[in-house]
């Protein structure tokens, strides 16, 4: 047996619905923190409320927030060991419960398949890396209206999601970008390392992670303006480049390899 083998046992990346249990788990890990703290005030929900508490936007599928004025949101539940001082041993989140995670950043579970639990016009801006992509369009298509509803006029939407016209273009052209992004993956370490087959690459985009829809700038184009965001305020943007600053520098370096970046305005 190699040494891949002994590492990933019964590991077959051509099973993707064999293997959902693992990559589950390996998500799993990565929703931790040091410190959890309950708010007694509970969630804002309004713009005064946002403000009280030094909030001006939401980063949704962010369990730690790098925005200091941000809330960060997830489905999934953010566990702490609870070894810190005065933290709780065992301490995990519940929808419906503020958070303040590690001292510094604030946090609550929130399923974007539901109503958000925020009035009309209370925050300034909305970030959101790789999360539209793991939702069906439909609930997608609800969760950006929800998210146009809760931003002030003049506030920005921020998106990232996978290129679809990227991984085509890779495919047809053979300019290396599915190599790279093999690559990539594989400094992730969960599981050996993925076929370098092309076919395949495209096809774990569509097929793991819990990936439900893949966009292009065309197909975020239409979600939003189904979600009714005004054509005319959706543009396409660069990494770390948007209406704001301090909101573009969300981006994270390790996926500007596959993202496309879409901004709409309210």
């Amino acid at each position: 047996m190699t040494e891949q083998n002994e590492r990933f046992p019964g590991w077959d990346w051509d099973d993707p619905d064999g293997l959902a249990e693992r990559l589950d788990a390996f998500s799993e890990q990565v929703a931790t923190c040091e410190k959890l703290e309950a708010h007694p005030g509970g969630l804002p929900r309004d713009r005064a409320g946002f403000r009280e508490l030094g909030l001006t936007g939401i980063e949704f599928a962010a369990f730690r927030t790098a925005h200091p004025e941000g809330l960060g949101t997830d489905l999934a539940t953010l566990h702490a060991p609870g070894t810190e001082p005065g933290s709780v041993p065992g301490t995990a989140t519940e929808p419906g419960t503020l958070y303040r995670v590690d001292g510094d950043r604030w946090f609550t579970q929130l399923d974007i398949a539901r109503p958000l639990p925020f009035a009309d016009a209370s925050v300034d801006w909305v970030y959101a890396e790789h999360l539209i992509e793991h939702v069906t369009m439909p609930v997608a298509v609800g969760w950006l209206r929800e998210a146009r509803r809760v931003l002030r006029p003049g506030g920005v939407l921020r998106l990232t999601t996978p290129d679809l016209a990227r991984y085509l273009v890779g495919y047809a052209t053979g300019d290396g970008f599915l190599a790279k992004h093999r690559r990539r993956l594989t400094t992730l370490g969960f599981g050996p390392p993925m076929p370098a087959r092309p076919a395949f690459l495209v096809n774990q985009i569509f097929r793991y992670f819990g990936h439900q829809w893949i966009y292009d700038l065309d197909e975020l184009r239409h979600v939003l303006t189904r979600a009714g965001f005004d054509p005319d305020r959706i543009r396409p943007c660069s990494y770390r480049q948007g209406a704001r600053q301090d909101v573009a520098d969300l981006d994270t370096a390790f996926r500007t390899d596959e993202t496309v970046y879409v901004e709409a305005d309210c």
